[in-house]
């Protein structure tokens, strides 16, 4: 005779085939895990591969493009040094970026300051693979958005100054130096 409750007592119920729910995570990211880790080997693999094959021309590719990257900075660090070359560039240098004054407070003070470099001052170079790594060239991009750049020629005062921001491609206009030091 059928009994006239719900509960049947935990009798007849199926057991769930399969994973559990912990298993199926368990196994996905060992899923996940392996496939990174064959990319990683994968990609060291080939790059190992490439280096022996030609290591001076992987060398020329890799300066390349850190000359590609740093060009726009540069040029722009050129300008920079020239106008510190002369009184009428460190004056509309000074001008152009009101940042200057938390080091020299007054137009005059930043002028009399650029009159004892004048002429040690050298034109900066074009950017090549070896200024890059042997001539004095330091080049730092902050987290905060600045870029640093400076350069110690063998001959001359070493420049070093602090841009505002980030170069945007495309972007021609000048930046804000927010920081200058010539030694």
């Amino acid at each position: 005779m059928a009994d006239g409750s719900w509960d049947n007592g935990g009798h007849g119920v199926p057991a769930k085939a399969g994973l559990p729910l912990w298993g199926k995570i368990a196994l996905g990211c060992g899923i996940a895990f392996l496939v990174v880790l064959v990319t990683c080997v994968g990609g060291v693999a080939y790059l190992g591969n490439r280096i022996t094959k030609d290591p001076e021309g992987f060398g020329k590719k890799i300066m390349g493009m850190g000359i590609e990257k740093i060009g726009p900075d540069w040029q722009e660090f050129r300008a920079v040094v020239e106008q510190l070359r002369s009184p009428e560039g460190c004056q509309a240098l000074y001008a152009a970026n009101p940042a200057l004054a938390k080091t020299w407070p007054t137009q005059a003070a930043f002028l009399e300051a650029s009159s004892r470099w004048h002429k040690e001052v050298v034109s900066a170079p074009e950017l090549t693979p070896e200024l890059m790594t042997k001539q004095g060239l330091r080049i730092n991009y902050e987290g905060s958005g600045r870029v640093s750049l400076g350069w110690s020629p063998q001959s001359g005062r070493a420049v070093y100054v602090t841009f505002e921001g980030t170069r945007k491609p495309g972007d021609r206009t000048p930046r804000q130096v927010v920081e200058l030091d010539v030694r």
